[in-house]
């Protein structure tokens, strides 16, 4: 039985990955994006899993349209924001909320700094509205390489008292964890906290290579 009156925390919530399909198809008819569908249930099996996937890159394909709607520094406050107002809709009394700048940013080539901003001035609005405490991680995709991994935290380090740790994700079999030391040795200079996406598609060396 699950005491009500204990304090409900959420330690890994993807900010890019838990976008409203309200706001993809909000977004979607104020940009003229072209969009798969029109209605919420024709959006759902677009960008929820609906069933079984064969591996972690598979599921990643249905970040496609969230991130896709993020047409400016606008939209990517408006997400950052939202993901607040849903945690305390949900009852989270804590949450830590990662986001990859260059995830974000891709699709309509949104500068990297820029959208770390709008996160962060989404989630302290949100925090401010919504009453509850809210953590941002940054995350460097592993997907786009170490090159474009080192752009990604310089744009997190641009505002880094207003990030708490570091995180790394994305295509886990083809970039493994020794590619990017350097890059938590900086995070590590920047007094960040250390979290990493590891053993997903790589298996216990890479969970071990994170440890480590």
């Amino acid at each position: 039985m699950i005491d009500p009156t204990l304090p409900l925390i959420d330690l890994h919530r993807h900010l890019d990955g838990s976008v409203r399909l309200e706001t993809i198809l909000d977004l979607g008819r104020q940009h003229n994006l072209p969009l798969p569908a029109m209605d919420l249930e024709g959006m759902r099996p677009y960008v929820q899993v609906t069933d079984p996937r064969p591996g972690v890159m598979a599921f990643i394909t249905k970040f496609k349209w969230m991130v896709g709607s993020l047409v400016n520094y606008d939209a990517c406050q408006r997400v950052a924001y939202e993901n607040v107002e849903d945690a305390r809709q949900e009852g989270i009394d804590y949450l830590e909320l990662r986001f990859s700048p260059g995830f974000m940013a891709e699709p309509h080539s949104l500068d990297l700094q820029g959208v770390v901003e709008a996160v962060v001035d989404g989630v302290k609005k949100g925090t401010l509205d919504a009453g509850i405490d809210v953590n941002l991680i940054g995350i460097l995709s592993r997907t786009y390489g170490p090159l474009a991994a080192q752009q990604e935290l310089n744009a997190l380090l641009h505002c880094r008292e207003n990030i708490t740790a570091l995180d790394l994700a994305g295509d886990e079999a083809n970039y493994p964890g020794e590619l990017f030391v350097e890059h938590f040795q900086r995070a590590r200079d920047a007094s960040w906290q250390i979290t990493v996406h590891a053993g997903e598609a790589a298996g216990p060396e890479s969970v071990w290579q994170a440890i480590r």
